[in-house]
């Protein structure tokens, strides 16, 4: 049971904090698979080791194997103290405090019940006192973290606005009374002399107390939303979305792991006393091993513990000795420290880091801090795959209710890397949506306006330019709620992708191409996987109803024409949809309501056709899921935007916040007049 419970310590270290970075499911069950056994495990081993405190030598002696399987248990107690890397699995683990409480003493006592069943005066009974203030230390500093990154925890510890706030007005008044002008203006200083890397670190940390509140939903200053609109106006794209990733780090650290304890005094002293404990008892025991040799090659000692306990002894001393020192060094190379070491012009101290650790400099600068991966499906890949294979047993997983869930994973595409090209776009249309609105209208009484149309935005730029000769296309955004525009536009997304990219011939058309068709599965993932991060009623119930219903038209308008493509034959019907769908289909067991977003799904792919020049429409149809997307990533709680950061996080959550960064939520404080903030990078 200790060799477990080590494995999945080992495990948590390892694999812990990688999550952060990778959106794979096999690293997320084994993490989720270690993080359960974690804790069971180890007190189920503490509960084993004291029932075995009844072997008792007929002498009075305690058998000497006993004694050093007793010596596990406060190892045991440092096991249920966790890794730095990981203390919740999820939010929901952190509010689990109090059952940690109440576990810290149940299991204190057990270990000091052990520890005087095994009493024998002799050094590892010391030693075991020693281990036991560690793991006792260790358990405590985990308790506290989980009750520190609660929601509520999280968002008491976030200073008020209003204080600081009001303090610079009070100033600014007196200044008026003595006749001046007066402006405010929030400085963000940025030493442009410093390396890249280390002034994007500069920035994040300067722009974390903002991106707290956002996370946890409370109301953001208006100097704060001022600064950040003025800075990121001014970046590249490539700058902005690398501040944003390690801002999001930086939370994820907050909420999943140790880094509100560990990067204080206590907490650094903690870990340097805890490597120092560690290594102090693993030679004290390797020695005191060797003296009983010896006295036992001499005659002098005729208790020796057995090989087998001795060597499990080490090996779980020589672990904890190792997780410390990676903790430790984990804890150097880390984002928290580095800003301070920057922030505090600690030079002598970063040197003397990057001699010690060389690798410190090169792995700021190349640490992946997220997985860089949008998820895809497709709802034309489903329809044709389960044609053409149906789910074996479909009947008996129906009465398990798991034949969905079984399709929908059975069906879904490799995801796609989130590329510079597609992050670029969406930072321009944010920046022009910005600019382009405040030179017509006033931010601070349309700032709804600015993101909450979901796509008629680019409708309305796109008819003022073509003069009447684009498509009536608001009926696909107005008429029909969020879930059903994003199921419309895919579809035909879909369909017109399957039709151009034939005749696609150049880079920048092939690029469009890829973009809008990535970007529109990317939000079908989002609509079935996640769809409480998007304004949405029944859209799960939806997308199940309507791949079994499009597969059905497609099968049967093949039998009557085998020669014709998909595309063509989807693009064809959709100006004679009635005769179609309606004709065709009005017994079908789904119901209408899958069929008519059918229905305008092939109307919109045929409207869309019109549009003549291939390389214009896809740069409109891009345009239009940017707009979505941004609309869905407004509308989306932090709280829930916090929850992906464990999966690797979500190409939604960096939108929503580099629209925040722009001024673009609700949380921002919206008042005429007022304070004006400019940022000045120095």
């Amino acid at each position: 049971m200790v060799l477990i419970s080590l494995t999945t310590q080992v495990l948590l270290v390892i694999l812990g904090n990688r999550r952060k970075h990778t959106a794979g499911i096999q690293v997320r069950v084994v993490v989720w698979s270690a993080y359960l056994l974690a804790d069971s495990v180890a007190t189920m081993a503490a509960g084993i080791l004291s029932n075995r405190l009844g072997k008792v030598n007929v002498d009075g002696f305690i058998d000497p194997n006993v004694e050093i399987t007793a010596f596990w248990a406060p190892l045991m107690l440092v096991h249920l103290g966790g890794t730095d890397a990981i203390t919740a699995y999820s939010l929901e683990d952190n509010e689990l405090w109090r059952r940690h409480s109440f576990q810290v003493v149940i299991q204190s006592m057990t270990t000091v019940y052990i520890f005087l069943m095994a009493w024998t005066g002799s050094l590892l009974s010391i030693l075991f006192i020693l281990m036991f203030v560690v793991g006792l230390f260790k358990y405590c500093e985990r308790v506290c973290v989980l009750y520190l990154s609660t929601d509520n925890n999280f968002r008491d510890s976030i200073q008020d606005i209003t204080t600081n706030e009001s303090k610079i007005m009070k100033e600014c008044k007196l200044k008026e009374l003595e006749g001046y002008h007066v402006t405010t203006h929030q400085v963000l200083e940025v030493d442009q002399s410093i390396p890249n890397v280390e002034n994007e670190l500069l920035m994040a940390f300067g722009f974390l107390d903002m991106v707290k509140r956002l996370f946890a939903d409370l109301i953001i200053g208006i100097r704060d939303g001022h600064t950040s609109r003025s800075i990121f106006d001014k970046i590249s794209p490539d700058k902005a979305f690398k501040i944003i990733e390690i801002e999001l780090g930086i939370i994820y650290d907050l909420r999943f792991t140790k880094a509100k304890v560990i990067y204080s005094n206590l907490g650094i002293s903690l870990r340097i006393v805890g490597i120092i404990l560690s290594f102090l008892v693993l030679m004290m025991v390797s020695l005191s091993e060797i003296k009983l040799v010896r006295e036992k090659f001499h005659e002098q000692h005729h208790h020796r513990h057995s090989n087998i306990d001795f060597t499990i002894t080490l090996i779980l001393l020589s672990v904890a000795l190792l997780v410390e020192l990676w903790a430790f060094k984990q804890l150097l190379v880390s984002d928290q420290t580095t800003h301070w070491l920057i922030k505090h012009e600690k030079t002598i101290i970063s040197r003397a880091i990057k001699c010690i650790l060389p690798s410190c400099e090169s792995s700021i600068k190349t640490k992946r801090r997220w997985s860089y991966s949008m998820k895809q499906y497709s709802l034309l890949n489903f329809s044709m795959r389960l044609k053409e294979k149906p789910l074996p047993c479909r009947k008996i997983l129906k009465m398990l209710r798991v034949d969905k869930a079984l399709e929908i994973q059975l069906c879904k595409t490799s995801p796609v890397s989130v590329g510079e090209l597609l992050r670029e776009r969406v930072f321009t249309a944010t920046n022009v949506i910005v600019k382009n609105w405040l030179g017509k209208h006033n931010y601070d009484t349309d700032l709804k306006a600015l993101y909450g149309r979901r796509g008629c935005r680019t409708l309305e730029y796109k008819e003022s330019f073509d003069d009447g000769q684009c498509p009536d296309l608001k009926w696909s955004i107005v008429d029909l709620e969020f879930d059903q525009s994003i199921l419309v536009w895919h579809l035909a997304t879909e369909i017109l992708y399957q039709y151009d990219k034939e005749f696609a011939g150049y880079d920048d058309l092939d690029k469009e191409l890829e973009k809008g068709n990535w970007l529109s599965q990317y939000m079908l993932y989002l609509l079935v996987e996640h769809p409480y991060m998007l304004p949405l009623g029944m859209g799960h119930i939806k997308f199940q109803d309507i791949y079994y219903e499009l597969g059905d038209i497609i099968e049967q308008q093949l039998k009557a024409n085998k020669n014709i493509k998909i595309s063509e034959l989807l693009i064809s019907k959709g100006s004679n949809h009635e005769k179609l769908f309606i004709s065709n289909y009005k017994d079908t067991k789904l119901g209408g309501r899958s069929n008519l977003l059918i229905l305008h799904g092939c109307k919109l792919a045929s409207q869309l056709k019109t549009i003549d020049d291939t390389g214009t429409r896809w740069r409109f149809i891009v345009d239009i899921w940017i707009e979505m997307l941004g609309h869905a990533a407004s509308q989306c709680r932090g709280r829930y935007h916090a929850q992906q950061l464990r999966r690797g996080g979500e190409f939604l959550t960096h939108v929503w916040l580099l629209m925040a960064h722009f001024g673009l939520n609700d949380l921002f404080q919206v008042r005429r007049g007022g304070t004006i903030a400019d940022a000045i990078l120095m």
